[in-house]
């Protein structure tokens, strides 16, 4: 299994988040002591409306120096598409935008583009929003496919959440390039079991995410009578390895099933200790320490 770090992790997308250029973000991420990155196929990062030749030339030499391998390009998508206004060639302005990206991936490389289902919209049918993101991501997996790319469906989106749901999903997508994106914190979010679930996916699985969190409980005031009331649980990220989620048996279920893909790191939340530079530095260390311990625990990594 191969770790990477996700650019947007260095995208500034969180309120006070360090922002780093693309360029930038590829000298950090080999610093830190990674091998492999997966770049975000949007702003401030690798966006198709900004990724010309030149700068596409500028990534490359970036790659070149540092000895990085892009292992996935993350695309963002909502197939589901809202209900509103259907005259609006929703589908199409998602697919223009999937055939940029995969067309960016092929120019560096890379194997995989990660895609979203679909969020939830009022109105219309599950079944028929379902449908759309059956009928898009058919025709995005197609287009992929002419290039020598694997589309990733990740759990992510309202649409086909649940893992046995996303399997569905891709089996009604029904093409040989189609596979899951399987994020462990998401299978501990539907309070699934993370070995059997793995186990039940198994080779569909692509590509995964590595984030971890913490619950902390919020509380309401209520004035009349002087007293707090418990408002509902935010979840806040820690580094890989301090947090609920139980990577140990995930990692090992993965070795389980021989999966050989990468494992990316994001920190695409807020971060106990804040989004400076040095904090997002710091989980991104420990986060790499953790994992090359689990993966080759007769090494000895530093923190």
């Amino acid at each position: 299994m191969k770790l990477a770090l996700h650019s947007v992790s260095y995208s500034g997308t969180w309120g006070g988040q360090a922002r780093l250029s693309l360029v930038d973000f590829l000298r950090k991420a080999a610093a830190l002591g990674y091998r492999a990155v997966e770049l975000a196929a949007k702003r401030p990062h690798a966006s198709p409306l900004d990724l010309d030749a030149r700068e596409l030339g500028r990534v490359r030499q970036a790659l070149a120096e540092t000895g990085l391998q892009v292992v996935c390009m993350a695309s963002y998508h909502d197939w589901s598409t809202p209900p509103e206004h259907p005259d609006m060639a929703y589908r199409e302005k998602e697919l223009l935008y999937f055939r940029a990206v995969v067309e960016l991936a092929a120019a560096l490389g890379c194997p995989l583009v990660r895609s979203y289902t679909g969020f939830f919209h009022d109105g219309p049918l599950h079944r028929e929003q379902w449908d759309r993101c059956v009928r898009g991501l058919q025709e995005a997996a197609r287009m992929a496919a002419r290039h020598g790319v694997t589309l990733g469906v990740q759990n992510h989106s309202c649409i086909a959440s649940h893992p046995d749901s996303l399997m569905d999903l891709v089996t009604d997508i029904g093409e040989a390039n189609v596979g899951i994106v399987l994020d462990a914190p998401m299978v501990a979010e539907h309070r699934l079991p993370l070995r059997e679930t793995v186990l039940r996916v198994g080779s569909c699985i692509v590509h995964s995410h590595l984030t971890d969190f913490v619950r902390r409980t919020r509380y309401r005031y209520i004035p009349e009578t002087v007293t707090y009331a418990e408002a509902g649980l935010e979840m806040i990220a820690v580094p890989v390895g301090q947090g609920d989620v139980d990577y140990a048996e995930f990692v090992a279920a993965l070795a389980e099933i021989g999966y050989q893909g990468a494992l990316a790191y994001e920190m695409c939340s807020p971060l106990v200790g804040g989004g400076s530079e040095a904090n997002l530095d710091r989980c991104a260390r420990q986060s790499l320490a953790y994992m090359q311990a689990l993966l080759h625990p007769q090494e000895t990594v530093p923190a």
